[in-house]
């Protein structure tokens, strides 16, 4: 019997509004394909998968399906035949990786929001403020996996079956309407306890030097900094951060191997990094989603970053996840990035459906690519369905 994400397990009332949207709406056709195609492989080892995917644990679960998407995408033999820690890759560089989030409060839903807002809603009012609770709340994820006991007193890296293994925490933040706006550069503030500052030379060019950091504020509160330098975090070896696997993720890549309907047409825009080594802010990249060669089609990888503790006593070498952007520590206090490809910081999705779905939807891209204004903050349309 052919097993669905999608085959009613929790009663409607219990089900979440973004479970709803995906089963029901026609323009996540290719999503629901592609996830229940993964799902035919995936060993839910607890049976408790689907009915959180439906319920209060769906941006989670969808996370879950997204790691296990790229670890068979990169041809890793896995161990699932228990339940903690999520993946567990075996061979000759055996890892450990549970997947954690940063969700809302306990009955209340980030993205319940007039759609009129528009993809508006996805950027904080003010950022400063907004990257320090994005750290409080990846901070208080992060302290939750590395303190939690079984019912023996086990700790996840010791469990029998992964003792001694590199052992990583996958993280992705859903706390907000705004929390998958933030990139990569706060999170390694807070787990390195040291920023990049940028200066530059009398010839124009760019130099960055590393500032300590000791604590992080938020509401009146504070915290340490440096997370990977604590004794409590010993035992991490690198956290595995992502801020794009979403809906819209399975949704390009469904609609990229041709699962959608001829009538759905949609456009992915955002900011990048920008290779000009002297640059300090990103560039304003788009396309519209199937619209160029197969090997340019998007990867499970991309926008996967690994951020390597230095202070680990199982450090996970450089290279073992493969196709992820790495981030370590250099002995100058400066955060290295070693990439095989430049990955978005962060996008948004637009879908379009409906008679002369393509053309509108290029009309729009056009518009957007157009803009001179913050590449980080780019043009939002009016007419947008969903978004993520």
């Amino acid at each position: 019997m052919t097993r669905s994400l999608f085959d009613p397990v929790a009663p409607e009332g219990r089900t979440s509004r973004r479970f709803r949207d995906v089963r029901d709406l026609r323009v996540f056709t290719a999503a629901r394909r592609l996830m229940d195609e993964i799902f035919a492989d995936f060993p839910d080892v607890d049976h408790s998968f689907v009915r959180e995917f439906q319920t209060a644990g769906f941006s989670p679960r969808v996370l879950e399906l997204a790691l296990f998407a790229y670890l068979k995408e990169e041809g890793y033999e896995l161990d699932r035949s228990r339940p903690a820690p999520d993946f567990v890759i075996s061979g000759d560089s055996p890892v450990a990786i549970e997947a954690t989030t940063s969700n809302p409060p306990e009955g209340e839903d980030p993205d319940y929001v007039d759609p009129s807002v528009g993809l508006q809603r996805l950027m904080p009012d003010d950022v400063p403020a907004a990257e320090q609770a994005f750290i409080f709340q990846a901070a208080k994820a992060l302290r939750s996996k590395l303190s939690k006991r079984d019912a023996a007193g086990l700790a996840y890296w010791e469990q029998p079956h992964v003792a001694g293994m590199p052992f990583v925490i996958a993280l992705e933040s859903f706390y907000s309407a705004s929390s998958l706006a933030h990139a990569i550069r706060p999170l390694g503030d807070y787990l390195y306890g040291r920023r990049d500052v940028a200066t530059y030379d009398v010839d124009g060019n760019l130099h960055l030097v590393g500032e300590l950091i000791t604590e992080h504020q938020n509401g009146g509160k504070t915290i340490p900094s440096g997370l990977f330098s604590q004794s409590s975090a010993s035992q991490l070896s690198a956290v595995l951060f992502t801020n794009n696997a979403t809906i819209s993720k399975f949704n390009r890549i469904g609609t990229e191997r041709g699962y959608g309907p001829a009538d759905v047409a949609m456009i992915r825009y955002g900011a990048i990094v920008d290779p000009d080594p002297n640059a300090t802010k990103p560039q304003l990249f788009g396309y519209l989603v199937g619209d160029y060669e197969p090997d340019q089609r998007e990867s499970f990888s991309e926008g996967l970053n690994l951020l390597h503790n230095p202070w680990a006593e199982s450090p996970l070498d450089l290279g073992v996840l493969r196709n992820v952007t790495e981030h370590q520590l250099v002995d100058d206090g400066r955060v290295l990035t070693t990439c095989s490809r430049l990955d978005p910081i962060a996008s948004v999705t637009m879908i379009f459906q409906g008679a002369g779905a393509e053309q509108r939807a290029r009309e729009t891209l056009a518009v957007i690519l157009a803009d001179d204004g913050d590449p980080a903050y780019p043009v939002m349309a009016k007419d947008d369905l969903l978004s993520d």
